[in-house]
């Protein structure tokens, strides 16, 4: 199978603090929306996006403005959730690796910034 993914995904387990915006995307102003604040943990990213493990449930293609701290930068980085799903009895490549994780959230998001994040690398992480 050929990598469709821009970026090199890196492994990770960093906390999150998440803005979701439920709601039609295109009528959301990010702005003056008041999101609804909920966490997760980052189990994978990259310049271009994250896959976070959450115990909410969210929508594809909401924006969200994710916040994070490694280990040299603090990140508060706006995207959308292009993928949704649970963790336990999905085939999913990406849910069966992190099933083991099912103790963190039982669902996953994963999400494509807005904007590559340039000085992110895996020796931050």
């Amino acid at each position: 199978m050929t990598e469709k993914r821009k970026y090199q995904r890196f492994a990770c387990k960093i906390k999150a603090k998440i803005d979701y915006y439920p709601g039609n995307p295109d009528e959301i102003d990010l702005d003056i929306s008041v999101p609804k604040k909920i966490k997760g943990l980052i189990m994978d990213a990259s310049k271009g996006g994250a896959f976070v493990v959450t115990n909410e449930r969210v929508t594809v293609g909401s924006p969200v403005r994710i916040n994070f701290t490694t280990k040299k930068s603090k990140y508060s980085v706006v995207g959308h959730i292009v993928r949704i799903g649970l963790l336990r009895n999905n085939p999913s490549e990406d849910a069966v690796r992190l099933e083991k994780f099912a103790d963190k959230g039982d669902s996953y998001m994963a999400v494509e910034f807005s904007e590559p994040l340039e000085t992110l690398n895996e020796d931050e992480l």
